[in-house]
């Protein structure tokens, strides 16, 4: 297994596994990109987010007022990946990829951690045998992303969301609206959630045309 701590993430190709379903019915300043060369812009939360701005998981007291919008009798791979996940060493976000040696990246909490995640990982079957991996700082867990996916899911019945989905390979959560006016009521209810920074990408994608 050759392991190696990458300083940075570099940009990466996307190749999304997204959940699609219909709609069920005042920024504060303009939020970044996410990075560059890509279209989604980090979702306005009502605060000034900095490089130092805190990530937080989901406070256990809301934990029980978010459904389960994604179980179905077939697929539940994120709550099950979840609870996969949850004792990684390191504190697991996801698995992403990139132009540059070692193309594949594990997104920890603690990087130093890598060593002792990577076979965890191997034997979550997440990872092949003996990878050649390199550590990127995460700020979310997989657990933890799964949680405020859940919880957001659950509270924005009536805003005009089309599209979703935890892309743990870039350590964030993705929602499509249908223009800038529900752009807008999303992101004040995910300040009224009193959302983190740096956890939900957005960008306008107009109607889904099935």
């Amino acid at each position: 297994m050759a392991i190696s701590r990458p300083c940075c993430l570099t940009n990466m190709p996307r190749k999304l596994s997204a959940l699609f379903f219909a709609a069920l019915a005042g920024c504060h300043h303009q939020a970044p990109r996410a990075d560059s060369s890509d279209p989604w812009n980090w979702a306005d939360v009502g605060q000034t987010c900095t490089v130092t701005s805190l990530a937080y998981p989901l406070p256990d007291g809301l934990r029980d007022t978010a459904s389960h919008p994604f179980r179905s009798a077939s697929d539940n791979s994120w709550e099950d990946k979840a609870n996969l996940t949850q004792n990684i060493p390191g504190g697991f976000g996801g698995i992403g990829h990139r132009e540059i040696h070692p193309r594949t990246i594990v997104y920890l909490l603690d990087t130093a951690q890598l060593s002792a995640a990577v076979p965890a990982l191997v034997s979550a079957g997440l990872l092949p045998p003996n990878p050649i991996v390199g550590a990127v700082q995460g700020r979310f867990t997989y657990s933890q992303l799964y949680d405020w996916f859940r919880y957001i899911q659950t509270h924005i019945l009536g805003v005009r969301v089309v599209m979703g989905t935890l892309d743990d390979r870039r350590n964030r959560i993705m929602l499509g609206v249908e223009d800038q006016a529900a752009r807008a009521e999303l992101e004040r209810k995910l300040a009224e959630m009193h959302a983190p920074c740096f956890l939900v990408a957005l960008r306008v994608t107009g109607k889904i045309r099935l």
